[in-house]
């Protein structure tokens, strides 16, 4: 009978000392986890620090070659080697590299100064057809003015208070451009210029207003966003950034001869109408009212920047406006 107690004591000594072991275990392992997760998690947020400041780098690397250019004839200023028309510019460092794309503003018409002739004409030229065409372009300026008085097609408060989710029109110029996402007839089709087939009279459902497209579809290159601008004041394109697009909505370029221009100006940049009058021989007298041959010194620049054998990036997107040799301004920051 006593033996008997001790083995019975002893067995259950066992099963202590085997869940002791287990949940000794168990916190380990879990600790261990823990350890695992907080160092990845921290070698994570040097990867991201570091592909920040690449970013950075580059943003500085291309705010002075904008400055250096600032003031030169455009003849010289491709010596620099930096491409103003959305193109990607490379900057490479010690641990990685920053992939640069830098868009001149002076390439786009101010969509707050843009009349309804300029409006009419780049959605002609971007294939939108009939009513669409008539009630983007009523609603846009109707959205701009500070009356609540609608155009024949336009729209203000008494549209936008009908919709769905309501809001108000802004009656006032447009502080970025896809601010036009709000405004009567711009669904997210037409913004990012793909599949353009629905009603004007659109009602926006969850999330409408947030698309993605791939640059080969042809996001950076022919949305709205590539069009216009809020940031130079001016109606007027200048012809040696102006997208394919742009030029086409100027009266009296058509396809070919824009082709014309755009391949002519990588070699030579046009300096004045002389210039340009040997490509375009036959141009309206009105032609000079919607160019010109000069940057205000506005640019768009977005960048992304990348580790050395990382999948990290982080990415910045600004606008910048170039006021001397040694002087800018941001006018606007964002950080992704």
């Amino acid at each position: 009978m006593y033996k008997r107690r001790i083995i019975n004591k002893k067995g259950v000594a066992l099963i202590l000392i085997l869940w002791v072991v287990t949940l000794l275990s168990v916190i380990v392992n879990t600790f261990a986890w823990m350890v695992r997760t907080e160092a990845q998690a921290v070698g994570n947020f040097q990867e991201e620090t570091k592909a920040y400041y690449l970013a950075r780098g580059g943003f500085q690397r291309t705010i002075m070659k904008l400055l250096k250019n600032q003031g030169l004839p455009a003849e010289e200023t491709p010596g620099e080697g930096l491409k103003l028309d959305g193109r990607v510019n490379m900057v490479h460092f010690q641990d990685g590299y920053a992939e640069v794309r830098v868009v001149d503003e002076g390439g786009k018409i101010d969509i707050n100064v843009a009349s309804r002739d300029d409006l009419i004409r780049v959605f002609t030229a971007l294939k939108i057809e009939g009513e669409n065409k008539d009630v983007i372009a009523d609603s846009i300026l109707d959205w701009i003015d500070e009356n609540d008085l609608h155009r024949l097609n336009g729209a203000e408060n008494d549209y936008y208070r009908s919709l769905p989710e309501p809001y108000m029109a802004k009656d006032g110029p447009f502080s970025m451009v896809d601010e036009l996402l709000w405004v009567r007839g711009i669904t997210p089709e037409i913004f990012y210029n793909f599949a353009v087939s629905r009603s004007p009279d659109h009602e926006r459902s969850e999330g409408e207003g947030e698309a993605s497209l791939s640059e080969e579809e042809g996001l950076f290159a022919t949305s709205l966003e590539s069009i216009f601008t809020v940031f130079t004041g001016s109606n007027k394109v200048n012809i040696n950034i102006a997208s394919m697009t742009l030029l086409t909505a100027i009266p009296g370029i058509g396809e070919a001869q824009a082709e014309k221009i755009i391949a002519i100006r990588e070699e030579s940049p046009f300096r004045d109408m002389r210039d340009l009058t040997k490509v375009v021989p036959s141009f309206p007298p009105e032609f000079s009212k919607f160019i010109n041959f000069s940057s205000p010194g506005v640019y768009t620049i977005e960048i992304v920047g990348r580790l050395n054998g990382s999948y990290v990036r982080r990415s910045l997107k600004s606008v910048v406006k170039i006021k001397g040799k040694g002087d800018y301004e941001i006018l606007y920051w964002k950080e992704g």
